[in-house]
């Protein structure tokens, strides 16, 4: 390829890796209803088999055949703002569309000699990815217009009371990540486009324990830690409307690119007051983000990029309440801060993420002595953020972000089985 071809064709490639990865906002809240509405700060109160997911270590005091099936819905909104003039351009939000993350889960705990608990547990949900969606003629079309990245996470984990207040538990994660990209992109003579889908998986690990540390004080303390999974995607790009002296490196191609899913660490405490029917949960969760040194995009036509992304690590203070209000219902709140990994110097629309204070509401409604409905809304306000570095799509985005859950809690003791 001559050498201006080669350095278009790189140009091209450049402005295709922010939307391949990007690491603010990458973690999407645990959809299960009650821990949602509790803010995700419930990692010491597990009480059903979303504990599968939540906290493995909590399975072994869960009695028979447990289930707890629910459904999120996420809406996730940016408006972007041309505060430097740049493009005299007016202000843009994207198209609203909803992602609708399961969170499905089945677990038996039963007991064990000398006091002793087992149980186990299974599960499917979605713990990252991205949802964005922007017009197809806005003045950020070069950078991204979509990105529609799931990953997908499998859980087999169980949990052992070793003593009366001290458990243990684990298992082992599965990751798998779609993607679907489009960009806009300029070839000088003419617009066209480049869509790519990959795909990819890669196995991790979970560890957690959790303990009672004094016998007369209703006080539950737990850990809950993820290994990072580093996933190796593959797939294939195609172009649209390519000026014919670039088809031979841009029309189509394999490509491949490293995703992983950052490292976790979830702290938490849990105290149940003895006098009124309140339950106060805390956690703290910290996000190993900085595994995001570079992003690497390589085309098997010889176009091949490297970009520096140098993120943070992230984290994430929680607080909740849960109120047993009348015998069947119960009501729930919380609240969060959470501290984004995102740089200014490295905004990017494929998913403008900051940091953002969060609300969340919920109850929860006996139904039938073995069955639960549990519902929650959660808001996110996100910090106002302006892109600063040569590297980012100049601008200011203002977010928000709704997200809804529904969930069934069903039990069958093991003294009716």
């Amino acid at each position: 390829m001559r050498a201006p071809l080669r350095n278009l064709a790189a140009a091209v490639a450049a402005g295709l890796l922010p939307a391949a990865a990007h690491a603010g906002g990458y973690i999407v809240p645990n959809v299960d209803a009650r821990d949602l509405a509790l803010a995700g700060s419930a990692v010491a109160a597990q009480d059903s088999a979303a504990a599968t997911y939540a906290n493995p270590a909590a399975l072994a005091r869960l009695e028979g055949l447990n289930l707890s099936l629910g459904l999120g819905l996420i809406d996730f909104r940016s408006t972007w703002i041309d505060s430097a003039n740049v493009f005299n351009a007016s202000p843009v939000t994207m198209v609203s569309k909803a992602a609708f993350p399961p969170a499905l889960y089945a677990a038996y705990g039963l007991a064990l000699p000398r006091q002793m608990r087992l149980g186990v547990g299974a599960g499917l949900t979605i713990p990252g990815g991205g949802y964005i969606f922007w017009p197809g003629d806005w003045a950020g079309r070069n950078e991204v217009i979509t990105v529609d990245r799931k990953v997908y996470g499998g859980y087999l984990t169980a949990g052992l009371q070793l003593f009366q207040r001290l458990r243990l538990g684990g298992g082992l994660v599965y990751y798998r990540t779609t993607e679907h990209l489009v960009q806009g992109v300029n070839f000088l003579s003419q617009e066209g486009e480049i869509e790519l889908g990959t795909s990819g998986a890669a196995f991790s690990f979970d560890a957690s324990a959790e303990g009672t540390p004094f016998a007369s004080v209703p006080l539950t303390l737990s850990v809950d830690y993820k290994h990072q999974g580093v996933q190796h995607l593959s797939g294939h790009a195609h172009g649209v409307d390519v000026p014919l002296p670039l088809r031979p490196s841009l029309l189509d191609q394999q490509v491949t690119h490293t995703l992983t899913y950052p490292n976790q660490l979830n702290v938490g405490a849990s105290y149940r007051a003895p006098v009124i029917p309140l339950l106060v949960t805390a956690g703290f969760t910290w996000e190993r983000f900085h595994v995001y040194e570079q992003d690497a995009f390589v085309g098997d036509r010889g176009v091949s990029v490297v970009v520096p992304r140098e993120y943070r690590n992230g984290y994430t203070f929680r607080l909740g309440g849960e109120v047993q209000a009348l015998p069947r219902l119960k009501v729930r709140a919380g609240v969060l801060r959470d501290v984004s990994p995102s740089r200014t110097d490295t905004l990017n629309p494929s998913l403008p993420d900051s940091s953002a204070i969060a609300v969340s509401l919920g109850i929860g409604y006996r139904v039938l002595p073995d069955l639960e409905i549990d519902a929650a809304y959660f808001h996110a306000f996100y910090d106002s953020i302006t892109a600063t570095g040569l590297e980012a799509f100049p601008g200011t985005y203002q977010t928000r972000a709704n997200i809804y859950a529904l969930n069934l809690a069903w039990k069958l003791p093991q003294r009716q089985q």
